[in-house]
């Protein structure tokens, strides 16, 4: 019979929309990108664009296509105070960690099931501690 556990911690993230959550996202998921500070700004700025569209554009496909187009980018550009040449650099490198794929954001680093108003959101990292070991003792 398998049991329910509790959860073991929780740790409280004060964050904003507006903000830092986009950055604080990318800070949790950098294993999985090894992007720069400087990079991770701009790809958390992507990330607040895309969330902002999202209110208005239910359309996946052409959401993505407006978060990559010239205005979008020009915009984070100008927040995120990157000259034209760096920028191309950034994109390059987002590109080649895949959080852009396809010339659209990677969707394994896009936020799921956020809503309007909603006043948290939650991760959680799930451990397989039985995987880990596995792995660990066949090397």
């Amino acid at each position: 019979m398998e049991t329910k556990k509790k959860v073991n911690g929780v740790i409280h993230i004060p964050a904003s929309l507006s903000g830092s959550f986009f950055r604080y996202w990318l800070e949790f998921l950098s294993p999985f990108h090894n992007l720069s500070p400087r990079e991770m700004d701009v790809a958390a700025n992507f990330l607040k664009q895309r969330y902002i569209l999202s209110k208005a554009i239910r359309d996946n496909v052409l959401l993505d296509k407006i978060v990559m187009s010239q205005e979008t980018k020009k915009k984070v550009m100008t927040e995120c105070g990157v000259s034209t040449p760096h920028f191309q650099v950034i994109m390059g490198k987002l590109r080649k960690s895949k959080i852009i794929v396809n010339d659209r954001l990677n969707p394994k680093f896009v936020p799921k099931g956020m809503s309007d108003g909603d006043k948290s959101f939650q991760l959680m990292l799930y451990f397989d501690l039985s995987e880990g070991d596995n792995k660990e003792s066949s090397q």
